[in-house]
């Protein structure tokens, strides 16, 4: 019985293996072209049932338009005022409301030959502007409304009149992220499946900027009362290798699932700028600036899910989720300087270890050709 069921299982994969070698013109198997049959069918005597294998979906060229739908995650998590007392916070970034905003992907890609394709792929037109503000009316020990403390005076540790007593406060992120790419795709030689694996390496281009600004008002002192605001621009222009892989699974005749990851290794040429502005309540302020930039080394990575299903021999339909996160970005937060001496004669401080994580669902279509 063991020797007649492993010359039955040789003698199918003997025949999986011729499948998998019937080829189109772009070395994708004929699969689900030869006649099956099924293999409860009483008539159905001898190997009789073709093995189901991969078949891509592409002809030469193709072009894929995908609306995406992002978030911007993992930003710092800072407290930007309290009220009363240092140990009661009121406003913070973790409080900002991080919503998903609309972008676009569009992918161009031609086979070369039978193994090797060739893509160009743009991700962007992704901005987020988030805000939050905190008003308060107490009375403080001064005897003015206003009892918010700042970052600047460690809130209220002690009390510093140019910077505390505040009836209102505000923090708001600015950011945007544009993402393009270059790759050659292989396609490996895999045992005859339902699937095929394909060896992705090229290089890409980001660029990620990032503002965060505070703002504050107080009646103290009495007489003009005190504005001030802090503006820090934090860019990040990102150029490197990448290499990953997917694996795309043939569900049935028309639908196919695939999965794709992707290792980033890249330069960053990041720096800040920031403008720090005091004065009074009504009149002009005052304002110092500083800025620096430095390079560093950038890591991440790039993972997507997707379900295309074909309706017609030159259109497919996609839906998916993508996650990129990457590590060594100069953010806004981050580079917001707290020590009062350093900011008021303009800051040259960078911080460059940030990371950030770009996630969401996307759906298009894809022309093929």
């Amino acid at each position: 019985m063991l020797r007649t069921t492993l010359i039955a299982a040789l003698v199918g994969l003997l025949g999986c293996q011729a499948v998998a070698r019937a080829s189109d013109a772009y070395g994708y198997p004929f699969g689900d072209q030869a006649a099956t049959h099924d293999p409860s069918d009483a008539d159905c005597t001898g190997p009789c049932f073709t093995p189901f294998v991969y078949e891509s979906p592409l002809n030469t060229t193709y072009a894929t338009a995908d609306f995406v739908a992002f978030r911007r995650d993992w930003s710092p998590s800072l407290t930007m005022a309290t009220s009363g007392s240092p140990d009661n916070p009121v406003l913070g970034t973790h409080g900002l409301e991080v919503v998903f905003q609309p972008g676009l992907r569009v992918l161009v890609g031609r086979r070369l030959n039978d193994w090797f394709a060739v893509e160009g792929t743009f991700l962007g037109l992704l901005q987020w502007d988030e805000i939050q503000a905190v008003a308060n009316q107490t009375i403080n020990g001064l005897g003015t409304a206003g009892n918010l403390f700042s970052p600047f005076s460690n809130f209220g540790d002690p009390a510093a009149v140019d910077f505390d007593y505040n009836n209102f406060a505000s923090i708001r992120v600015m950011s945007s992220m544009n993402n393009a790419e270059i790759n050659l795709r292989q396609r490996l030689d895999t045992f005859a499946a339902c699937f095929q694996a394909t060896w992705v390496y090229g290089v890409r281009y980001m660029n990620v900027r990032d503002r965060f600004q505070y703002r504050t008002r107080s009646l103290e002192p009495v007489a003009a009362g005190t504005t001030n605001g802090v503006d820090v621009l934090a860019k990040n222009s990102l150029i490197g290798l990448q290499t990953g892989g997917s694996a795309e699974i043939r569900l049935e005749r028309r639908a196919w699932l695939q999965f794709e990851f992707k290792f980033l290794l890249m330069h960053n040429d990041a720096g800040q700028q920031t403008e720090f502005t005091t004065g009074p309540l009504v009149g002009a302020g005052t304002t110092v600036a500083g800025s620096r930039s430095q390079d560093r080394v950038a890591l991440g990575g790039d993972a997507s899910a997707t379900l295309t299903w074909q309706v017609s021999n030159g259109i497919i339909l996609r839906v998916g989720y993508q996650v990129i996160f990457v590590d060594g970005l100069a953010l806004g937060a981050d580079n917001f300087i707290q020590n009062i001496a350093l900011i008021a004669t303009g800051p040259t401080i960078l911080s460059q270890d940030g990371h950030l994580a770009w996630h969401g669902p996307f759906a298009g279509v894809t022309a093929t050709w």
